[in-house]
């Protein structure tokens, strides 16, 4: 079920109506609708909730980007906060466009001690801004900017301490990136992108990105077009295609796409590279 409004959110989960169309602040309230099929709210949510998985003392942050499928099934309230925020105002307001707003629930963000003080202090520091009778949008959207650059810096803590478990989605990505022409003995006519990584690793584009660049120092469209110009300096010695062939083989719609990249990476173009 798709849901076109945050107004309309609320009422599908029992909350009370937004003060605004463009973004609601507010505290789980005890009410709130305790499972849900899959739905497809237009707007993005941040959640911090408390109590949940095997550590009832850890707060947890949670985010859904628009018409991404959500659903949850709880056997108490929820406590904590959130934040709903529509996609015009987050493209109208571009410092606030961080990448783990598209991470999806199944990547959370595990807070220290200290960090959940410090997100629960701005949450509640927004939502009485939100609560007066004329509040500013424009510190809102700073109280949201706070806490969007923190939470960046917390992820990447997160990702400097879990090493094991990133380490082998990088190995895993790797392994992909290195099978993907030889697998298939016909012509792919689809170049490699991050989206189907993403999707091969039951991850988001996002966050697929993000580690591999924290681990790496390159994203992941560079390693990609990397591979892709390695793969195409062995075609072309093999002296066997014509660099047009080569180009199709290796998923480009258009030779001169292919050209310009090669170009790009290696400083010479296909054409002066089978010569050399």
């Amino acid at each position: 079920m798709k849901i076109d409004s945050i107004k309309l959110f609320n009422e599908y989960t029992y909350n009370r109506p937004p003060k605004h169309d463009f973004i609601d602040i507010g505290e789980y309230p005890d009410n709130f609708r305790w499972s849900s099929p899959p739905v497809y709210p237009n707007f993005y949510r941040i959640s911090i909730k408390y109590g949940l998985e095997n550590d009832k003392t850890k707060g947890f942050m949670y985010f859904s980007s628009p018409n991404q499928a959500i659903e949850w099934k709880t056997y108490s309230p929820w406590k904590g906060y959130y934040i709903n925020i529509t996609e015009d105002l987050i493209s109208n307001n571009q410092h606030l466009g961080y990448s783990f707003l598209n991470y999806g629930l199944h990547e959370p963000l595990f807070l220290k001690p200290e960090e959940e003080v410090m997100v629960t202090w701005q949450f509640k520091a927004a939502l009485e801004e939100y609560e007066k009778q004329n509040f500013s949008l424009d510190l809102l959207l700073a109280y949201c900017n706070l806490i969007f650059a923190q939470v960046a810096q917390f992820y990447k803590r997160q990702f400097g301490e879990h090493r094991e478990q990133y380490s082998e989605l990088v190995n895993s990505f790797f392994r992909l990136l290195e099978d993907y022409y030889e697998q298939n003995t016909e012509v792919k006519r689809i170049q490699p992108s991050v989206n189907y990584f993403a999707s091969q690793l039951n991850v988001t584009p996002n966050y697929l990105s993000d580690v591999i660049k924290y681990y790496t120092g390159k994203p992941t469209l560079e390693h990609i077009h990397l591979h892709i110009v390695q793969v195409a300096k062995s075609l072309i010695a093999q002296k066997g295609n014509t660099i047009s062939e080569i180009a199709y083989q290796l998923g480009f719609e258009y030779p001169n796409y292919f050209s310009r990249l090669f170009r790009k990476i290696t400083g010479v173009s296909p054409s002066h590279f089978s010569n050399l």
